[in-house]
């Protein structure tokens, strides 16, 4: 095939793509008499540290890692307007301060062959030793890396003598190095544009936890994640299950669909610094979790939030959720309101 009929190809495939291209089945009588329910799961997320955005230079003159963001998500912002559009539903987070000990350098036991490195943690700078071994892809082998610290970044310097720099983060999730700590979510919300919202920091829930957090030995991160929703509806009478993604039939539109996801994981969570808008925010998830359930016949939305390559960056905790790899929950119209139930059947009620 030419480079030009695989570009047309791509360009129908697109096109095809485009969220709604399944819309028609909506209208069918069979699905609009099927009871249905929503599945809601993790399709993808990024974290970054929000150090990274404030001190964007702190690596180097000519680093620019608040740029290097930007750019990421504007790419990812993309990649999504381009196909099945959704929003972005992003957790602010909180996480006990971790940095490298700088009073003690690296070291390296040859019979491990495990290099040895030095933190500290929390605001009361509580030491911790952590262990981890670095693979030489060339030579097929665990070897002594050249290793330099600083308090927030490492770099390691490979056979070939190239230099690689992580914030101290990206290098414990990258590493998968578990320091017995969660990340906990203090504000939940949504937004078309990532880049943007929160990352400028024009955000008023952002500067409140900021404040809140300045001199409590915490550190602040933002979650941006996008969800798959698969709606399941049967119907008795035809003798027919459907499964499928929102995005595809458009059921419900893009951004009714961010606004409910954000208010599910808001009360979720029920995270303690974000109480200035609940009485605004119970309403419209009570008016939508109605409208949901009188014109789509949508009576439940079973949500499953987990990484799919588990790290310590993926345990996420509230002042009402204890610390979890994996949130799953259902939450569904009451008489009065609405009730979040809980893996375990603990139910809370909301109204």
């Amino acid at each position: 095939m030419s480079l030009e009929s695989q570009e047309h190809s791509i360009s129908i495939w697109r096109r095809r793509m485009n969220r709604g291209f399944l819309s028609s089945v909506v209208n069918t009588r069979a699905y609009m008499e099927a009871e249905k329910e929503w599945v809601v799961e993790l399709q993808r997320y990024h974290r970054y540290w929000y150090d990274l955005i404030v001190n964007s230079h702190e690596v180097a003159e000519y680093f620019d890692s608040r740029q290097l963001i930007v750019d990421y998500l504007k790419r990812v912002k993309a990649e999504v307007e381009a196909g099945l559009e959704k929003r972005f539903v992003y957790f602010i987070c909180s996480r006990e301060r971790v940095r490298f000990n700088t009073k003690r350098s690296p070291s390296y036991n040859p019979l491990t062959r495990a290099t040895k490195l030095h933190l500290l943690i929390g605001k009361n700078q509580t030491k911790k030793t952590i262990r981890c071994r670095f693979f030489d892809e060339q030579r097929r082998k665990f070897h002594k890396p050249d290793i330099e610290v600083s308090e927030k970044y490492i770099t390691i310097r490979n056979a070939e003598g190239n230099l690689f720099t992580q914030s101290i983060h990206d290098f414990l999730e990258n590493a998968n190095i578990s320091v017995g700590l969660d990340s906990r979510v203090e504000y939940v919300g949504y937004t078309k544009n990532p880049e943007l919202r929160p990352t400028n920091g024009k955000h008023t829930g952002l500067s409140h936890i900021l404040h809140r957090l300045a001199d409590n030995g915490r550190d602040s991160f933002i979650y941006f994640n996008l969800f798959k929703i698969i709606t399941k509806a049967t119907n008795q009478k035809f003798m027919l299950n459907f499964a499928m993604a929102n995005a595809m039939t458009d059921e419900i539109d893009v951004e009714m669909e961010g606004k409910i996801l954000e208010k599910c994981f808001i009360f979720y969570f029920d995270a303690a610094g974000q109480d200035r808008n609940k009485k605004n925010e119970l309403a419209e998830l009570k008016k939508n979790l109605q409208r949901l359930s009188t014109d789509q016949n949508i009576k439940k939305i079973h949500v499953h939030y987990e990484f799919e390559k588990p790290t310590e960056y993926g345990v996420l905790s509230s002042s009402q959720i204890s610390p979890n790899l994996q949130h799953i929950f259902t939450i569904q119209k009451t008489e009065h309101g609405f009730e979040i139930t809980h893996e375990d059947g603990q139910a809370r009620s909301f109204s």
